[in-house]
């Protein structure tokens, strides 16, 4: 809410996974985020199966249903792919990249 009244953008995001990948992607994307000056909000979700996905792409992020990216990438490449989707998916858009 507080970053909403800031007009800053918040994104909503899945990650996909267990163990110690799901926790070092989460580390990832906040780093991620905060770089790009975004606020996150990540759903956890276990069950890879019920997303298509095999537990070899896990862990994967999803935003609006759609796969952002699956394993472990580098930071930097995760700043690159959430620019890239906020950059298709707000325009025309004054806050929220839901």
């Amino acid at each position: 809410m507080y970053a909403q009244a800031m007009n800053q953008k918040v994104m909503q995001l899945t990650v996909i996974g267990t163990g110690e990948s799901l926790l070092r992607i989460q580390k990832r994307l906040s780093c991620a985020a905060a770089e790009l000056g975004i606020t996150l909000q990540v759903g956890i979700d276990k069950s890879p199966e019920a997303w298509g996905l095999t537990y070899v792409q896990t862990s994967a992020v999803m935003a609006q249903g759609k796969c952002l990216l699956t394993g472990l990438k580098r930071t930097e490449d995760i700043v690159t792919i959430l620019r890239t989707w906020l950059a298709k998916n707000t325009s025309g858009c004054a806050g929220n990249a839901k």
